[in-house]
């Protein structure tokens, strides 16, 4: 599930990072909330918006000269050498890549498009390459396959979901980073690169990197009631049979939005448990229908698992009925009862995006809360806990980057966002993970819910990438979803787990 809401208006923003004296100031973290997810991750897209794309395709671009001198904390450049011979190429003092130009287009606005401008801007003035970003807040995806089929493809173009940049590579239009780039370096930086690789051709860059397996809690009211975080499953059942006893809920669940895309929430439960359960080999294997919905391990994830979580009288505030219609934005609200010294329900479990923004105070006044987020804060962020202590994975969703033209400056600039250095802005911002392994855990010391997301992802022994974002557009935000929401409404008895798994085989499209 992308967790990027674009509710921008249909327009073209070039932001060219361009030779300055100015000092670029790191933006404050940008709004997370998240949106539907789908190939061209536009599920939610409306018709007339569709129907426009051609019209902004060609719409007149903005342009914006981002100053490159960075400010002096955010001096963010590879040690050369890098492992990368283009790259090292580039950040020669001589500058001999100076006044070439790398056009990217990418899907992010305001805050998000700064962060990246800043991540990119010390390479810029340390090589003299101009970096053009065409931002593209609505209809991204259709503005980028209108300039693909048209010929004129960006040099480099920011995708969220794997399987459209696999799409885009069987139709010969990505460059293969591994005939330049040192594969086994990319690969073993990226744990989240599997689903770009075919064979020895490796598609993309895992860019930035957004962890699910966590879980909100108040975390001085646990304390109080002496309760402990736990770090199994079973740990996490006693848990919650603990809260029921003591006269609350301990599940905030909603499956509901935006808008009407319901059911992602629900997947996210399933694929967290089938990673640590069944490992990747059988997550990999039910993302490509070897291993079929039916399957009893699947079954079973939903009877013994997110069965006992949602229908287990009193484990979800107000029921389970409530959770397909029940908004996401306010779910988490009755964990703030009483200023959060008597919370109706005590876990939810969402990626970082959620809080502060969705917090009741801060979404209704959009005023910063009051309530604060830390290990000595109010709320608390979790890890979800293992299942099987020997699958140590963590499921993660993204944005990658794929090469479209070969030249020897896009070659340097798509190094560069392999490498921590090209996202460092971002993070020292608060507000992005790098995919890459090797980022320095003190990056991520100025934020406690990028410091706890980078444990939960750098502490995992294997990531896997959303799988309702991997699979068939018909089945990840098809099927999956409603079939999903049917069966919650129905409480697993109508329809059934066999009928409701049965049902998502059948839309699997045929090969």
């Amino acid at each position: 599930m992308r967790n990027h809401t674009r509710w921008a208006l249909p327009l073209v923003v070039m932001v060219v990072v361009a030779c300055s004296s100015g000092t670029a100031t790191p933006a404050p973290p940008a709004s997370h909330a998240p949106t539907t997810a789908a190939p061209q991750s536009q599920a939610a897209q409306s018709q007339a918006a569709q129907s426009q794309a051609a019209a902004t395709a060609t719409a007149p671009s903005q342009e914006t000269t981002v100053p490159q001198t960075p400010a002096a904390s955010v001096n963010a450049l590879p040690s050369v050498p890098t492992g990368y011979t283009e790259l090292d190429q580039a950040l020669d003092p001589s500058q001999p890549l100076k006044g070439k130009a790398v056009n990217i287009q990418v899907q992010w606005t305001g805050g998000e498009l700064t962060n990246f401008t800043n991540s990119l801007a010390p390479f810029s003035a340390a090589s003299g390459i101009t970096i053009n970003i065409d931002s593209v807040p609505s209809s991204h995806e259709t503005v980028l396959r209108s300039r693909i089929e048209g010929g004129s493809p960006p040099d480099i173009a920011q995708l969220a979901q794997p399987s459209g940049v696999t799409a885009y590579a069987a139709e010969g239009k990505v460059i293969d980073l591994a005939s330049f780039m040192d594969s086994t370096k990319l690969t073993s930086e990226h744990p989240s690169i599997a689903f770009l690789v075919q064979g020895d051709k490796i598609w993309g860059i895992p860019y930035k990197q957004d962890v699910k397996s966590m879980i909100w809690y108040p975390i001085k009211a646990f304390a109080a009631k002496g309760y402990t975080v736990p770090t199994t499953w079973d740990d996490l059942i006693t848990l919650s049979d603990k809260i029921v006893a003591d006269g609350s809920a301990p599940w905030c669940v909603s499956a509901g939005g935006p808008g009407d895309a319901t059911g992602w929430q629900l997947t996210d439960w399933v694929e967290e448990v089938v990673l640590k359960s069944g490992g990747l080999d059988l997550y990999n294997q039910w993302i490509n229908h070897t291993v079929k919905m039916d399957d009893p391990k699947i079954k079973d994830i939903l009877d013994n698992y997110l069965g006992k979580i949602l229908f287990t009288p009193g484990y979800v505030y107000n029921g389970y009925q409530s959770v397909v219609a029940q908004d996401q934005k306010t779910t988490m609200d009755p964990m703030f009862n009483q200023d959060l010294a008597a919370p109706q329900c005590w876990m939810q479990k969402i990626p970082t995006w959620y809080g502060p923004d969705f917090f009741p105070d801060q979404r209704v006044n959009g005023t910063p809360s009051k309530y604060t987020i830390g290990a000595d804060g109010d709320i608390g962020i979790m890890p979800f806990p293992a299942v099987d202590a020997s699958q140590n994975n963590v499921e993660v969703s993204g944005d990658t980057m794929m090469m479209l033209v070969d030249r020897p400056e896009v070659r340097a600039v798509t190094e560069l966002l392999a490498l921590p250095e090209g996202l460092q802005a971002w993070i020292l911002a608060g507000s992005a993970i790098s995919s890459n392994n090797k980022t320095p855990a003190d990056w991520y010391a100025g934020s406690y819910k990028l410091q706890v997301a980078s444990q939960i992802f750098n502490s995992a022994t294997g990531a896997g990438f959303d799988a309702s974002d991997i699979m068939p557009k018909e089945v990840g935000s098809g099927t999956f979803w409603t079939e999903m929401d049917a069966w919650v409404n129905g409480g697993g008895q109508n329809p059934t787990t066999d009928a409701t798994l049965q049902a998502i085989d059948a839309s699997w499209p045929t090969q």
